[in-house]
This record gives C-alpha cells, structure tokens and sequence, in this order.
C-alpha cells in the first residue's frame, strides 16, 4: 500500500467514529474483486499488477473516502468501510464507483482496465461489525460473473438479525455438472467421464467451479465439494443402472480442497453411500501438490484416499505441476497432457518431438497417458498411433449434460465393433 494511504485512512475512521456517534452507527462498506487478476498477473509482472492495485486503491480513497482494510500483496480483494453514512448517498457512490472502474488505471507507458465485480453493503442498524459486512459482500460477489466485460456493481442490505452473520452456501440448485467423455485409444471403449462442476450465475450463465473458487470461502466449498460428490455418485449409479460401461469418474480436485481432511471423509462417505468401491473413482490433482494447501494435509488427504482405493492423477503433466517424487510418492497412475502440447501435433515436427519425450518419461514411470483438448480427428489419429492410451476433447466429445451422457453413451456402446469370438463352434 502506498505511503500517506494510511494517514488518510486514519483521519477518515476518527471522522466516521465520529459521525456514527451522531447518527446511530448507520455504516457502508465496499467489497471489490479484481476477477481478471491471474492473467494480469502472467501478462504485465506482479509487479506491474501491485502498482495497479495500489493506484485503483488510491482513487477509491480519493474519491468514495473508503477506509481500507489492509490488503496482503498480490491479493485481488479490496475491502473497507465507507466515510458517507447515508443510505441515500449509495446511488451517487455507485455511479462514482463506476466511473472509477470503466476508466482503467493510468502506469507509466500503459493504461490497464481491470475486470471489476463490486458490492457496496449497507447496515442501517449499525449492530454489525466490519467483518460481518465484508462476509456479507464476498457471498453477494459470488453470483456476480467473473467474466463480464464491464464487470458488475450491486448494493446489498443487511436486515437486522439477532445473531451473527454467516456466509451463506451456494444454493444445491447453482451447482450442476458437466462430464467430458474419455475415449481408449485401442479399443474405442469408454475409459472414463471426466466430471466439470459448474456454477449457475445471478445472470443464469454458468462458470467453472475452478474459476470461481478464489472467491469462496472454506466452508462454502466444502459444501459445494460434497454437492458435486452427490450428483456424480448419483449420476454413475444411473449410468450402471442403465448397462451403460463407465469403467470410473475423474474428478478434478484443487490443492485447497484437498487440503481440508473433511474432503477425503465426504469422498469416501459418499462412495459408501451410493453402494459405490473407491476403484470407481479417480482423483486429479490440478495443480502443484501444495501450493495453497501445504504438502503435508495434501498428501495426507492424497495418501488416505488412495489407500481406501481411489486412483490418483496428475493434471497438466509436463508442466511442472509435480515433482517426479510426488508421482512416487502419492502412487499416481496416470497423466493427462494438456491442450498446449496438443495442438496441431499431427503436422508440427516441435510439437510431435515434445509429445514423444513426455510420452517416453510416462512409459518409463509406467504411468498411463490421457491427451487432453484433441480437437480434430487427424490429431486424435496421431496421437493413438504413437501410443496414447485415452484421448478427450471436441474431437471425441464436447462436455455434456447428464441427459445427454446417456444418449452418448447408449450410441458409442452400438457403434463399437462386436468382440471377436475365438471360442469353436460347437
């Protein structure tokens, strides 16, 4: 944070101390996100990006007298309390902060326009504390789009209530799911559905579960967690139902879920519930094994599931997303390769000899191979004949709903060649 922010700060809280004294303690905070922060982040330096929080935090001082909370570097949330007390004034404050987000923020040689999500919460009462507002402003921020262009303001109120505030969980009905068929490269077969939580949005667009996790807090994971459990599990026992072969899901899992030993318990307790083995599920880890959770309560989670039976994979290998240590130590099956060595593999030489050295490091870990984003069926022909055990991507399939799963999967199981029968005839 800038130098004379907290002088400022300082004069701002004795006169809203002040003030909240006169009127009976009506207050007004502001919660702010900047969605767009990680690509920010890899474009300009997160350098550049702490100047561009700084000045952004500046101008909402400046302009709405906006005591801010402090602001841990990197950070994409800005918060605080407002110095204008009256309800009445919320209009006028929305427009300002309008103004302040569509014009961008001016550094040396380059002009940044943030994607910015914003609620302003009023508290008439003035019976809550700060922390019970800026709760109150994370849960409104979490239907607002993380990706429209414009970005979204909102104001709140909070009714009185007799006890303290809690961040609501998103309703069962927000969360739906998506599943990405993975087809064998040798047999055609269904290797697996690969499940993508969604999240319905206040504007009934729907967003990655993934995308919008920095956002939720511990709790309200945790239950998002458990809710996609319960309808992926819910789902396969239809699909066995039905005679459809899925031999396993695989359910991508962040290193902060994983981090949370209530995770491993609400897998397990579900597969148990649904009359389900853990050989029925594998759990892909997406990115480096303790880097928001800590290694320790991530391997633990990882170690425990896969003792119950869960597979366990590694999501974008070749990038760096694991050390070969983590592999062994974690008993990691199989990889998926990403869309970035995928493209165009069938005609570029580069993309073909970096394929074929990662390919080569999985035989010789005696991990299975799973190409990820195959768009077309000339990538998908090279890919199975250099030897590919499973592909995924528009080429085989687009996500689908669980409805259509069921026609996909009744279709492919007809269009598959009858085994060969070597038994004699009688």
């Amino acid at each position: 944070m800038a130098y004379g922010i907290a002088a400022v700060a300082a004069r701002l809280a004795r006169l809203v101390r002040n003030r909240e004294a006169a009127r009976g303690g009506a207050r007004l905070a502001l919660v702010l996100r900047v969605e767009n922060v990680e690509m920010l982040r890899a474009s300009i330096g997160p350098a550049m990006l702490e100047q561009m929080l700084d000045r952004l935090l500046r101008r909402l001082v400046a302009d709405l007298r906006l005591l801010p909370q402090s602001r841990s570097p990197g950070s994409a949330e800005i918060q605080g309390m407002l110095g204008i007390l009256r309800q009445q004034a919320v209009p006028g404050l929305l427009a300002r902060l309008q103004t302040i987000c569509s014009a961008g923020v001016d550094l040396p040689d380059l002009r940044i326009c943030p994607v910015v999500n914003a609620v302003i919460v009023s508290d008439e009462s003035g019976r809550q504390d700060a922390a019970a507002l800026y709760a109150h402003g994370r849960a409104a921020l979490q239907g607002c789009s993380p990706f429209s262009a414009a970005g979204q303001l909102r104001f709140v109120e909070m009714l009185p209530q007799a006890g303290p505030v809690a961040l609501p969980a998103l309703a069962p009905d927000r969360i739906g799911l998506l599943f990405q068929p993975q087809i064998c490269c040798d047999t055609g077969a269904v290797l697996a559905l690969r499940v993508l939580p969604r999240i319905r949005m206040d504007d009934q667009d729907s967003c990655d579960l993934a995308e919008l996790q920095p956002r939720l807090d511990d709790e309200t994971l945790g239950l998002v967690t458990a809710q996609v459990l319960r309808q992926a599990f819910a789902a396969l026992r239809v699909w066995d139902r039905m005679g459809a072969r899925v031999p396993l899901l695989s359910l991508p899992l962040s290193d902060r879920a994983l981090a949370d030993p209530a995770t491993a318990d609400a897998i397990l307790w579900e597969l148990d519930r649904q009359d389900l083995p853990p050989e029925r599920l594998e759990v892909e880890v997406t990115e480096p094994v303790g880097r928001h959770g800590g290694r320790l309560p991530v391997g633990a989670s990882l170690q425990r599931l896969g003792t119950a039976g869960c597979a366990v994979a590694l999501g974008e290998f070749g990038t760096g997303s694991a050390g070969l240590d983590d592999l062994r130590r974690f008993g990691m099956r199989r990889v998926r390769i990403g869309r970035n060595f995928i493209a165009g593999c069938d005609r570029r030489a580069d993309q073909q000899r970096m394929i074929l050295a990662i390919l080569a490091l999985a035989e010789h870990l005696g991990l299975a191979t799973l190409a990820d984003g195959v768009a077309t069926q000339e990538e998908q022909a090279f890919l199975a004949q250099i030897g590919f055990n499973g592909v995924q991507g528009p080429a085989v399939a687009p996500p689908l709903e669980p409805a259509a799963v069921d026609d996909f999967l009744l279709a492919h199981g007809h269009s598959l060649p009858a085994p060969f029968d070597l038994r004699r005839k009688a």
